[in-house]
């Protein structure tokens, strides 16, 4: 009987190492403990741990959502500058935009956007492997990605090239956060695959073991190439043969 799934040993090309250490439970024997550990490149998976790293990526998701979202909101009152600027627009026109701008900055700051803010999100997207981060991307006014501060006038010369510069910082802003949201959506697939396997009957027998271990490493072989620049190496020495 099998509770564990560990890489093979390494003269192995072709078997996978199974872990015997945990039999199935008896009246002097302790439950096996309900985390993940490493030991060497062996990660040992729980239902709690998976879970855990499953809910941490979909946090990280929602934060670089929110993030995307205001960037596209971002680039709208951006263009809209512009024309203000180009066409002679009144003042009032320019400060409710950017007025209304900042509102919504606040509004997704106040709902825990803090990545929309400036600060980089942890993301634990593997059990017992190191965080990723994604680093922030402050879309407030007169920040980095844009440099059009809330107080500018419509009458400044340099407003038009201001705005331009923003536009362009800000597509290859929102261009690394949509490859982060690719990767997060990687892991999620591979995460519910590797959930799959700790849900499955816990008395499988050797070849049962392999057979899944098996489907779970070819679905990961899919994954591969998204996930490539977050270097998953934990998981996928879970199932590497």
């Amino acid at each position: 009987m099998v509770n564990s799934i560990v890489p093979g040993s390494a003269g192995s090309t072709s078997a996978l190492g199974l872990d015997t250490r945990y039999a199935k439970p008896g009246a002097s024997q302790a439950q096996r403990r309900d985390d993940a550990t490493t030991q060497g490149d062996r990660v040992e998976l729980s239902g709690a741990s998976i879970a855990a790293a499953r809910e941490s990526v979909r946090a990280g998701l929602a934060q670089i959502h929110q993030a995307l979202v205001l960037g596209q909101d971002a680039q709208t009152t951006l263009v809209k500058v512009q024309e203000i600027a180009r066409n002679g627009g009144p003042q009032a026109d320019l400060d409710a935009l950017l007025g209304a701008f900042k509102t919504r900055v606040q509004a997704v700051l106040a709902d825990g956007g803090t990545l929309a803010g400036g600060q980089s999100a942890q993301i634990t997207a593997e059990p017992g492997a190191t965080p990723l981060t994604i680093p922030g991307v402050d879309l407030r006014l007169g920040g980095d990605v844009i440099s059009v501060g809330e107080d500018a006038q419509a009458t400044d010369p340099a407003l038009t090239a201001n705005a331009q510069k923003s536009l362009e910082t800000l597509q290859d802003v929102m261009s690394r956060l949509l490859d982060s949201a690719r990767s997060l959506e990687a892991h999620q697939g591979f995460l519910g695959a590797a959930e799959g396997v700790t849900n499955v009957r816990t008395d499988l027998d050797a070849d049962s073991a392999r057979l899944l271990a098996l489907q779970v490493r070819q679905g990961l072989e899919a994954f591969r190439g998204s996930i490539a620049n977050v270097e998953p190496q934990a998981v996928l020495s879970l199932f590497r043969a």
